[in-house]
Order: C-alpha cells, then structure tokens, then sequence
C-alpha cells in the first residue's frame, strides 16, 4: 500500500492509528489497524462473490453457502463448533452475503485474535458442508425469506430490479428459499462444493484486523494464518456486466404500507461503469460532500418537508453509482420542481474543479474492517491514477439528467393508480414517467445556513492565562449550571464543544425530535462541511445536543439549532413517524431504545450546559446565560403521545403491516445505575442462546428468536422477542413464559470461571473508550444523570467509564441468579409488546385483539 492509499483508508480513525496492507504470494491481500484504545479485536474476512454469482437456476446459492460455513469446518468440525467457542468468550460473529461480496466477522477479546484467525481461514477455506445440516438450513433460509418480506429493504431490491435489464442477475430477486434452491439435497450440496472451490480462494479474498496490537504483529498473525487458503491462480472474477435499462422511474411500497403512515423517499441514481468509479473515487466523494453541504437541503426545504437527504457513492443493491435519496415527510404533489432542483445542484458539483476532500468523519470501528475487507476482495486498489481533472470531466459526462434514473418509495397506496405486482415477494410497483423539467422550474437557490449570527466581536476569543476556567462547575443560578471540561482521557483533540440539555414535555418526545431534526437538517449539514458536528437527541430526562468540533462559529450553530427547538416545539400534531424498516422483531426492538423510562420531578435543572476548548472563563459564562436566555422564552406546547396504547391485557400492539405474528417481552431494570445495568446485560448473554434453540429448534416458532439488551436514556432493559409465520400471539406468549419459568434462574448459575469470563468480554464491549468522541458522548450523558444540585469537589473529573469497571468487578455470581429470580417470579418491571396481521376486510387499527 503506497502512503496515499495508507491516508485514505486510515481517514476517520483516531489520530494514533496505524494502517498497513500486503498483499500475499497466494493473492490474499491482508490489512492491519492499530487503534491503541480498541478494547477488542475485530476481524473480517470476506471473498468477491455474492449472490449475483448465483447460478440462474439455484438463486440463494451464496446466500446458503454463507449459512453452510458456519457448519462446521476442516479442524473444528462440530455444527456449532464456532458459535460455542465464540459464546464462551463473550464475543460476536455474524456474516453478510452482498451482491457482490460475502463477508465473515469476529468481535473478540484481545488475546483471542490468533485463535479467532485460525478459526476464521479454516471456517471461509474448509468448510465441511455436511449434506444433512445443510438441510436443514434450507429450511431456515426459507424461514428467513418469508420473515424479510416484511422488510422494505427486500421490496426496494425488488423494486429496483426492474430498473434493471431483465435478462442480468440483478433484476431477479436473490434473497433465496425453498423453491428457488430445489428439492435434490444431493444435487445442491454438490453445487455448493463446486461454488466454493471456485470462488473462495485467496485470489478472491481479503483478511483484515483492526485492534491495539502493533500493526506489525497483526500482520505477521494474518500472514501466518492467511497463508493457509486456497490459491487458485486459474480463475480470475468475470467483468461486470452493464446492467442497466435505458433511463426510467419506478415507484413501489411494500404489500402492507397502505396501513403505514404516508412517508416516502425519492432516490435520484446515476450508473457509473465500474472502471470508472474506481478511478474517480476521490472527485465523486467530492461531488457528493458538496451536494451534503446543506445548500440543496436549504433550497429544497422552500417546497418540500425534507426529513433526510443524503448524496451517496454506494447505495445498496445497484452497483457503482452516484444516488442522492431525500425522506420526505409527505408525499409530493408534483416532483418535477425537486428533480430540476437536485439536476441543477449536481451539473454544479461538477463544474468546480477545486475540490476540497471532506472532513474526515471518526468512523464506526465496527465498521471500518468489513468496509475495507469488501473493498480489497472485490477490487483490489489499482497501481497509479489518472489525473484528477481528465477524472472530472469524465464523470461529468454520466452525471447528467439523460442518466439518472428515478426509485420512489411511496408510504401509502392510492387507490387511483394502477399497481402491478412482482409475484416472488408481493412486492406493488407501476412505472414512473420520468419528468425532464427545464431548468426555470427548479426553486429559487438559498445560501447554506452557516452559523455567523452571533456577534463575539465585544467577547474575548480563546482563554488568557488569568481566565482559564478551572475543570468543574463553573457557574450556577435558578436558571443554569454550567459544568466545565473535566474529560479524563488520554489525549487532548482540537476543537470546542458546548453540551446542553434541558427538561422538555412529558409525551410526544419521538416526534417533536423528528420534527427538530427536520428542521436543523441543512444546519447540521452544513456543520459537518466545515468541520464540525451538531447531534440532538431526547429522552426521559429532555431534550439535549451536542455541537463540537472547529470554535469559530460553534456557539452560533448551538443558537440556531435552539431555534429550531423552540419551532418544534410549538408542533402540537403528529409530525409523522419515521418509516419502519427492518424485520418485526427488529422493529419491536427498537422500542427498548426508544420509549421514556420513567425520570423523577426535577431531574434536570432549567438548563444544563458542558463547555471545552478554547474559551475563557468570561466567554463561557457569556454564552451559556444566553442560550439560558433564548430557552427561557421557549412556549410549552403538549405534543400528542408517541407510543401507541396497551389494551385491558397489558399488551401493546403495533400496527398491522405483515402476516407474521410477533411478541416480546420488555423487562426493565430497577433502577439505572452501573450495577443494573451490567447485572441485565449478564443475563441477556446466559440467556440468548438457549433462548434462540428453545423457540427456533425445539418449538420451531420461526426464523427470529433472541434475548437484547437495550437503553433508553441510559435506563437498562431486556426485551426477548419472537416472530413466527404460523403460531399465534398467545402461543408466542406462553413460549416465552414457560422459558423463563424453567430456565432463567438456571442459566444464570455461573461458576467463578464462567462470571469472569464474561465480565471480561463486557468490558471489551464496553470499557473505557476507544474513541474521543465516544468519551464526549459517554461523558455528556453521565453528567446530565448526575443530580443537577450536585456540588463540585476539588478533583472533578468526567470518566464514567472508571465507575462502571468497579462497579462490574464487584458483582457475584449470586447477585445474577437474585435477578435471574426476580425475573422468573415476575417482580421485575414488564411489558407485552405484539403483532398481528389485521382480520381480512377490517380497516388497520392501532389496537388489535389477540390472534388465535
């Protein structure tokens, strides 16, 4: 890896990182991270086939064959021989099959790198594929299948296929099942050896490990294992197809979104050949960062109820392209004026040669790795580049209007169109005519909202050394406390930061948040083009943001987001949800991390504000008592509840919007301090595995069955869900019942070994801090749980992170089973969460009755 390729692919980790890669005499490229401050090891592996690679009349080949590694392999050959090891350290394993790439990644201890990589080559290299197994995940595949029907994101890939040219791979639907895997055992078994020997090789593949180890050591430990794979020199990737038809729109919604709340979302798309996008990887960034800079949100938002726009250089599911997809609130009476708009947005992007790269974002480190991994096993980095500007004006060419394409999602059936539907997923569509409106229809341009309203021409800028604030409660009133810096964390980032949170209305939190975004949406983009970032969020204790990054301008952008607060929360009707997405459990789920938990009378002071950086003691003072100033102006408005309402069962029902039933049961910690929330995490871990075998296996309920810790507002809770295509609510309920009746408390028995083990492991989960911004995040919401009256002692310091570790360390085997007790007895704080399909012919209502 030359230092350019080294810089890129290094950008957004923290600043003490190393990145280094090779590539190997067998063609397996390796990478390696060091992050001094990760708490665990992440590995990936991933190889340069997807489902796109399915054989026509085999779709879902990749797709089992991802299932089928994780069956047994080579050196460990046990069926669950790879989830039990992984369990027993408290660690994390998943896969993806994409269009294009299957990825395999390991989230595990430090000290368990070496073992995981020699686990990880034998699972992807020799997998044993034993025939009667791979039955059987036949049959979870399909179960899979019919549970992503009630995904939208399989009926947007379905959807989109019919932009597509019939006869390429990409139109078809790949998700895989029964009937498209077929009924000879034998036979597809004996395909999927073939498959494999032919795409999982090391020509095809890539390793990558991100962990605080040297960068030298990880990858003298991926070269040791990564030379174990397969090399296969002979076969080399087949070139991407064009798979595009002529330019054209599709509108499509998902079978039951007639029951949903009218939302949708436009996607504007321009193909790229896949030549062409890798060598213009870096001025297509740019083009997209300058449509994010909040400019075209500003000008759209005169005719639009913009919630999200978002310019992106992968969209999922079409290949190499530039897609630029806008959320709307509601659906559009007319998009010619928005599609003119973005046309003319784009031909500017491209018309300016000097091209600033974006600020580097501090990226997941989750993430990171499988990005890279994906990245190197499909297309390798080229040797050299062409100049930039010939790169430029070659773009330039395909982002044109004659090329985009349009895909619009719309929330709700109107009954006065004519919908058709693709049979394999029930999934409506009708063709889109694709408006050309002349450039006179587009809005009138707006300027991008840069935060320069506050005059600090009479403040003094950065602290003197007679006004340097001294870490800890700088400042307090009936109106305001004002807390500063304090963060204990290893190294000092440049940049300023203002916190503040503030008590809000007790109902209607979700959707006064969701209107606050709406409106702040250019503002926040805008931030990020200049190096900064403004986050909002709301919860039990108020509302609250967080604005950091480059001083100059920051307390302006903290005064405009406030505005935008204050019009919101003026908003009395429903502002509209945000689109559900993701399986029904997943979306039960979600409910953990966002409904209130309960917050005592007074929580929170008027306001609450944290500073750093660059101020002085006066400026800080100054600035906090005005944003106290502009809230105390705020008019209380009553919202409309989020949530919908329980029924006489204790039971609260989700809308219809599939055929699947769905129960869970949320368990709330008692109180939310260190120790609960450790002790549920504990348990969600004693319990998810046999949880997931006792409804998947033995009872044979469905796909979906898990045990998730979740928080809201820093308030612990545990929600065990299970989504079935055939049993009914009652069934499901009981299930879940009759497992915490004969197994909570016994699986929560841990012997000193076992307890240890996983305290390690939530540690690595959860420990100290492996970013800056994680500090900040973590540092902010411990204060705003500190009780607003407290005084400031000598040697304040904000690292909660220390408390938590003591606070898991002293835990026993005995104070788990208590709570496992608690649970089995019901005397812990629950409550029934469910689907069902609405009765044939009855209008959807929020409250359903039980199905039977």
């Amino acid at each position: 890896m030359d230092e350019a390729e080294s810089d890129q692919a290094s950008a957004g980790l923290p600043p003490d990182s190393r990145v280094a890669s090779r590539r190997l005499a067998n063609g397996l490229w390796i990478m390696a991270a060091q992050v001094p401050r990760a708490r665990q090891s992440r590995l990936v592996g991933a190889a340069g086939v997807g489902y796109l690679d399915d054989p026509p009349d085999c779709r879902g080949l990749a797709h089992l064959l991802e299932h089928g590694l994780f069956l047994g392999s080579g050196r460990w050959p046990g069926r669950s021989a790879l989830a039990r090891w992984v369990g027993t350290l408290g660690g994390r394993y998943n896969a993806h099959t994409g269009e294009g790439v299957t990825d395999v990644h390991l989230h595990l201890p430090v000290e368990a790198a070496e073992a995981g990589l020699a686990r990880l080559v034998d699972l992807l290299g020799y997998p044993r594929l034993d025939p009667g197994a791979l039955a059987d995940e036949v049959e979870v595949l399909d179960a899979e299948f019919r549970a992503r029907l009630d995904d939208p994101a399989l009926h947007r890939l379905a959807a989109l296929g019919r932009l597509f040219d019939p006869s390429h791979p990409a139109a078809a639907c790949h998700a895989g099942n029964r009937a498209t895997l077929g009924d000879d055992r034998g036979e597809l078994v004996a395909r999927l050896q073939a498959f494999h020997a032919r795409h999982y090789h090391a020509g095809r593949m890539a390793l990558v490990m991100l962990g605080p180890q040297p960068v030298d050591e990880q990858l003298g430990l991926l070269e040791r294992h990564g030379r174990r794979l397969p090399a296969t020199a002979a076969d080399t990737p087949s070139p991407d197809r064009w798979r595009w038809a002529t330019p054209r729109g599709v509108a499509w919604h998902s079978p039951n979104e007639s029951t949903l709340p009218a939302a949708g979302t436009l996607e504007l798309l321009w193909p790229l050949p896949g030549a062409l996008a890798d060598a213009c990887a870096a001025p297509l960034q740019a083009v997209a960062s300058q449509l994010n800079d909040g400019a075209l949100t500003a000008t759209l938002q005169q005719g639009y109820a913009v919630q999200e726009l978002e310019a992106d250089t992968a969209p999922e599911g079409t290949g190499p392209a530039l897609c630029l997809a806008i959320e709307l609130v509601e659906p559009p009476a007319d998009i010619a004026p928005l599609v003119a708009t973005c046309q003319r947005a784009l031909r500017q992007a491209c018309r300016r040669h000097a091209i600033t790269p974006p600020p580097a974002r501090t990226v997941d480190l989750d993430a990171w790795p499988r990005e890279q991994a994906r990245r190197l096993s499909r297309r390798p980095p080229a040797r050299g580049s062409v100049p930039l500007d010939r790169d430029h004006r070659t773009l330039s060419a395909w982002l044109t209007p004659e090329q985009c394409r349009l895909l619009w999602r719309e929330g709700a059936e109107r009954a006065t169109v004519t919908w058709r539907q693709i049979e394999e997923t029930a999934t409506r569509w009708r063709p889109l005519d694709l408006p050309w409106p002349p450039a006179a229809s587009a809005l009138p341009e707006v300027a991008t909202p840069l935060p320069s309203r506050r005059d600090l021409a009479d403040r003094p800028v950065g602290p003197r050394s007679d006004d340097r604030p001294a870490a800890g409660l700088l400042f307090r009133d009936a109106r305001l406390s004002l807390w500063w810096d304090g963060l204990d964390w290893p190294t000092r980032e440049a940049g300023s930061g203002w916190c503040l949170g503030w008590p809000a209305g007790a109902t209607g939190n979700g959707g006064r948040l969701r209107d606050w975004q709406r409106r702040t949406l250019a503002l926040r983009q805008a931030a990020g083009a200049r190096d900064q970032a403004l986050t909002l969020g709301s919860d039990a204790r108020g509302d609250w943001l967080m604005a950091r990054g480059s001083p100059a301008g920051l307390a302006s952008l903290v005064d405009q987001a406030l505005d935008g607060w204050m019009a919101a929360n003026t908003v009395t009707a429903p502002t509209g949800p945000a689109s559900s997405s993701g399986l029904l459990a997943q979306q039960l789920l979600d409910r953990l991390a966002t409904r209130r938990p309960p917050c005592p009378p007074g929580a929170m002071p008027p306001l609450l504000c944290w500073a750093r950086g660059e101020m002085g003691n006066r400026e800080a003072q100054g600035t906090a008592k005005g944003f106290a100033e502009r809230l105390s102006h705020a008019r209380n408005a009553s919202p409309p509840p989020d949530a919908p309402q329980g029924d006489d069962q204790g039971m609260t029902w989700l809308a219809p919007q599939s055929a699947d039933r769905a129960v869970m049961l949320e368990v709330e910690g008692g109180d939310d301090g260190p120790r609960m929330r450790w002790l549920l995490q504990l348990l969600a871990h004693c319990h998810d595995a046999a949880f997931h075998r006792e409804m998947r296996q033995r009872r044979g309920l469905g796909y979906v069955a898990a045990v998730r810790y979740r928080e809201a507002s820093g308030w612990p809770r545990l929600g065990y869900v299970v989504q079935s295509p055939t049993a009914s609510v009652e069934t499901l309920r009981q299930a879940i019942l009759a497992f915490l009746d004969a197994d909570a408390v016994r699986l929560a028995r841990l012997d000193g070994p076992q307890l240890e083990r996983l305290r390690h492991a939530l540690l690595a989960r959860q420990g100290p801090p492996e970013t800056h911004d994680e500090a900040i995040e973590r540092a902010w919401q411990a204060l705003r749980r500190l009780p607003f009256d407290s005084p400031s002692p000598p040697d304040w310091h904000l690292a909660p992170w220390q408390q938590e570790c003591a606070a898991l360390d002293s835990l026993t085997a005995a104070d788990l089973e208590v709570l496992a007790s608690a649970l089995a007895r019901d005397t812990l704080p629950s409550r029934w969460w469910a689907h069902a399909p609405a009765p044939p012919g009855s209008p959807a209502s929020q409250h359903c009755p039980p199905a039977t």
